[in-house]
């Protein structure tokens, strides 16, 4: 349920004091104003008696919205429209104000009825904040009070800033009672004195919806910058143990088999026989 701020402030000066709130905190604000305006009520659904003179958003009980003067919410992804939406980025939310000229053209000539050059204007805060106050106002030149608004909150987990969808404003309602327009608006909506809604009748019939997007653009988190693995440390390198020198293998193996001990004999043998012969001619 909104909290209603009793500003008692008139037309532009209201205007600019709940700017300034707006664009320069980030505490909720949500309410409509002014609080305390006459207010109209319908004994049955189809028995509703407003007002003597133009005036706008003033019934507590319309049969169909209710208490008509938190007249400004907004919608995530086609879901109910609500008060305060919490968002990420790149999210898209449509915003929705609901216009009624709760004029009663029973209780006074049909064409003193007719709200007269009526304007909304919607207030899309530009700071980045983690929560947004965005204000709806609709003005009359005829109308008492001459300025009606209304407040809704965006909030999120990081700061974000709020980007108007340009082409994305409608006006849809009954011109002439019976036939439902969906009217183009200008993208002065979020800016100025915002944009025509034309004449306005007074009467149920001819009340109808401002709708407009805004995107999210949240800063991106921080991503804490990586950590280089650890390098292990080194190993110290063992020294190379120097190598073995192979031996040269023999260029011919000795003979011990039998054979050759035989033939060794046999060849000393021999030698002594013939010394033996040469020595005994020279002494005999």
């Amino acid at each position: 349920m909104k909290t209603f701020n009793k500003l008692k402030l008139g037309g532009l000066s209201a205007l600019m004091a709940v700017a300034f709130l707006v664009l320069t905190t980030s505490t909720a604000l949500a309410g409509f104003f002014p609080a305390d305006r006459p207010t109209y009520q319908c004994s049955t659904p189809t028995n509703c008696v407003g007002a003597n003179h133009v005036t706008f958003n003033s019934f507590t009980n319309n049969p169909v919205v209710g208490d008509e003067r938190p007249f400004f919410a907004g919608s995530l992804n086609g879901a109910n429209v609500q008060d305060r939406i919490k968002v990420q980025d790149d999210e898209v939310i449509v915003l929705r104000a609901f216009v009624h000229n709760n004029a009663d053209p029973n209780l006074i000539d049909k064409s003193a009825a007719i709200a007269r050059n009526v304007k909304i204007r919607v207030l899309v805060p530009s700071a980045k904040q983690d929560e947004h106050n965005l204000v709806a106002f609709i003005t009359a030149s005829n109308a008492a009070p001459k300025t009606v608004n209304d407040t809704m909150s965006l909030y999120g987990d990081r700061k974000f800033t709020l980007d108007y969808i340009e082409g994305s404003a409608n006006f849809s309602h009954k011109a002439d009672g019976v036939t439902l327009v969906n009217d183009k608006l200008n993208d002065i909506i979020v800016s100025g004195s915002g944009t025509s809604l034309g004449d306005i009748h007074g009467c149920f019939k001819y009340s109808g919806y401002v709708t407009l997007k805004v995107k999210v653009d949240m800063e991106k988190p921080e991503i804490p910058p990586e950590t280089p693995p650890e390098t292990p440390p080194e190993t110290p390198e063992k020294p190379e143990k120097p190598e073995k020198p192979t031996p040269e293998a023999p260029k011919s193996l000795p003979v011990t088999g039998p054979g050759a001990v035989v033939a060794t004999f046999l060849g000393i043998s021999s030698v002594s026989a013939l010394l033996h012969r040469v020595f005994t001619r020279r002494l005999f």
